[in-house]
């Protein structure tokens, strides 16, 4: 669950009701009260400043990220950063940006914690640490109603110009089926890059590319409430760990990922999930609690269902 580039303006974290107006998520104020032994445990700087600098994608689209038409980021993300907030009693101290910005953005140490729904890979480990809070399925490719690409993945096409998010995982992968498909001797694939998921449709509505690949949190939501595109395929497995990130070795790290079993452990975060139609990707405590990105084992324990809440 990935997305896309360069730097939009920051504004303020939303308050659930703001993220609630939103078409399609359920309209309910998800809050969770100060854990103090947490707080006691935030790094001197944030108890000193009482305030966490969190920043999220705000272009990414719904379920996880947009700017509102009052100005404000909504989703996931944002109600995240709020959620996180609370349990460390500190004020949030939201932070709006493209995907491109987030980890050198917790590098330069713009942000303390970045809450954007991303993919957790080894690559990315070996510059931030992640806390992985949902499971993630399959991405799908994204077309209009009665198209010939109906039932098909991303490793099926070729010759048609598929959109992706700019910098995402998913402009990663459709460039390396377009390297297979001119490997193969087969009818080029086209990616074209977009600024948000947005533009994406748009071009897709507008027949501007064949197909777009959404994660399929995003592809779930926007195929229910657009009637002329749909799934192209839909496959249930897990096959991936999604996160929250902070910079390589915070003393942040640990505390908030004892917040998010805390989350996790009275049911908060999956009312949350539930709230943007994804309570089936709640993850277990020991996904929480993975800090060495063991993703076989829960990954198969995920499918299999014995380990999943």
């Amino acid at each position: 669950m990935t997305l896309a580039l360069a730097a939009c303006g920051s504004s303020g974290a939303s308050t659930g009701d703001e993220t609630s107006s939103a078409a399609g998520v359920k309209q309910e104020t998800i809050s969770a009260s100060e854990v103090k032994e947490l707080h006691d445990a935030l790094p001197q700087e944030i108890k000193d400043k009482g305030e966490i600098s969190i920043g999220y994608q705000n272009t990414a689209g719904l379920p996880y990220g947009v700017v509102g038409d009052d100005g404000k980021d909504q989703g996931l993300n944002v109600d995240a950063a709020n959620l996180i907030g609370e349990v460390l009693g500190v004020k949030v101290k939201g932070q709006g940006a493209d995907f491109s910005q987030l980890i050198p953005g917790l590098q330069a140490g713009r942000y303390d914690l970045v809450t954007n729904i991303t993919t957790d890979t080894a690559e990315r480990r070996e510059v931030v640490d992640f806390i992985d809070v949902l499971y993630g399925e399959p991405s799908s490719l994204v077309v209009n109603k009665g198209s010939d690409q109906t039932g098909k993945t991303l490793n099926d096409v070729c010759g048609i110009t598929i959109g992706v998010d700019s910098g995402s995982t998913h402009e990663e992968k459709a460039k390396a089926q377009a390297e297979q498909c001119a490997k193969e001797g087969k009818a080029e694939l086209k990616v074209s890059a977009f600024k948000g998921v947005s533009n994406m449709l748009l071009a897709l509505k507008s027949n501007r590319v064949d197909a777009v690949y959404l994660s399929m949190g995003a592809s779930r939501y926007y195929s229910k409430q657009d009637s002329q595109i749909q799934l192209s395929k839909s496959d249930g497995d897990i096959v991936e760990l999604n996160g929250f990130m902070v910079a390589k070795g915070s003393e942040l790290g640990p505390v908030v990922r004892k917040a998010m079993l805390h989350l996790n452990q009275d049911g908060t975060w999956k009312k949350l999930l539930d709230k943007y139609g994804l309570a089936d990707l709640a993850p277990s405590d020991a996904v929480v609690e993975n800090t060495e990105a063991n993703y076989q084992s829960l990954l198969d324990a995920a499918n299999n269902k014995s380990d999943k809440q």
